[in-house]
């Protein structure tokens, strides 16, 4: 990729929004969500910036992003989460890296046990039971709970797994909808036997419902988009809760087509294409973009190559934001910068 298109990833806005949230959200904890490559920003800077801000929880997407966390050196006392798994996952690997795995039904929890019981670590892997409250995104439907609990309890009383949590996922759609399942969560835990329950790390909340609603946070919430002070959208902005955007995304004119400078980057980078209404920022002013394949015309007569343009960025700056973006686009911030090529160069700033 073209030394002239970078991302720019904030660590310190990073670590302002993670106390922002921290702050909100006590005495619950956080667990900071990276998925597989912290949203596009690089989970190995977010992670150790994280873990130097005390979180001792980090949710990734699948096992084998946990187990590669684990073998550059993040220690045992941060604990690793992943949930994503394919019907005939080996979970050898995970227990040994002592990444704790989502549970949704006696037929998964088999899995588990079968395949780490041959295992040569002897590790004992860690599971958080998953129902589900009403999404539909996974988890045990709750006719199906009180069996998986049934049969967690019984291969915990084996030696088999060691029950550490229990999760879900909500909507975030409305008030109503979130405090119906947050209703049946609490439910829930009452099918869990009461010599389990303590030390059962309780989660439900992901950003927006963590920052809202207190009865959402039980022991732990999950944070994934706040952190990189990503709004939800639905005219809520990043400013409006006290976030700062953590990655802004810059190129450099390289030449000049009649009236259009012409920047390097494009659809096949993981820009959106066939969209009208774009703006980027360049010299202090907002500047029309026009996205092809490989390139993207600004139009701006006096841009000269050299001269570098904003894509997207901070507000407190006066440039374009992710959400204005995400806004146009009818997405979330999240589905943008998730896309961009890992080709674009990520310039870290603010590393301790």
């Amino acid at each position: 990729m073209s030394a002239d298109v970078w991302a720019e990833i904030d660590l310190d806005a990073y670590r302002r929004n993670l106390r922002l949230v921290q702050r909100r959200v006590a005495p619950a904890e956080v667990m900071t969500v990276v998925k597989n490559d912290a949203y596009g920003h690089g989970i190995a800077a977010v992670v150790a910036t994280a873990v130097g801000e005390g979180v001792r929880f980090v949710g990734v997407l699948d096992a084998a992003v946990g187990v590669g966390l684990r073998a550059s050196g993040l220690p045992r006392s941060v604990r690793l989460f992943a949930w994503l798994f394919a019907p005939d996952e080996d979970y050898r690997a995970a227990a040994a890296a002592g990444v704790e795995l989502g549970v949704s039904s006696v037929d998964q929890l088999r899995r588990i046990v079968s395949t780490t019981s041959t295992g040569a670590s002897g590790a004992v892997p860690r599971v958080h039971a998953k129902i589900d409250t009403g999404l539909g995104r996974a988890g045990a439907r709750p006719e199906d709970w009180p069996a998986l609990i049934a049969a967690i309890d019984a291969e915990a009383d084996a030696g088999r797994v060691e029950f550490s949590g229990m999760w879900t996922h909500i909507a975030e759609a409305s008030d109503a909808e979130d405090s119906a399942s947050i209703a049946a969560f609490e439910s829930a835990t009452l099918e869990v036997p009461p010599r389990r329950r303590d030390g059962l790390v309780r989660h439900l909340a992901a950003s927006a419902a963590s920052f809202e609603r207190a009865d959402s946070r039980f022991d732990l919430v999950r944070v994934g988009a706040f952190g990189y002070g990503i709004a939800p959208g639905g005219g809520v902005s990043p400013s409006s809760l006290g976030l700062t955007p953590v990655m802004s995304l810059r190129a450099r004119v390289i030449d000049r087509v009649g009236d259009s400078a012409v920047i390097p980057v494009g659809a096949a980078d993981g820009l959106p294409d066939a969209v009208h209404g774009l703006e980027g920022a360049a010299a202090g002013r907002r500047v029309a973009l026009s996205i092809g394949l490989t390139e993207t015309l600004v139009a701006d007569p006096t841009l000269d190559p050299g001269d570098v343009v904003t894509l997207f960025g901070r507000e407190d700056r006066g440039e374009p934001t992710l959400q204005e973006w995400a806004d146009a686009l009818g997405t979330i911030g999240e589905e943008i910068v998730v896309r961009l090529s890992r080709r674009i160069e990520r310039r870290v700033s603010g590393e301790s």
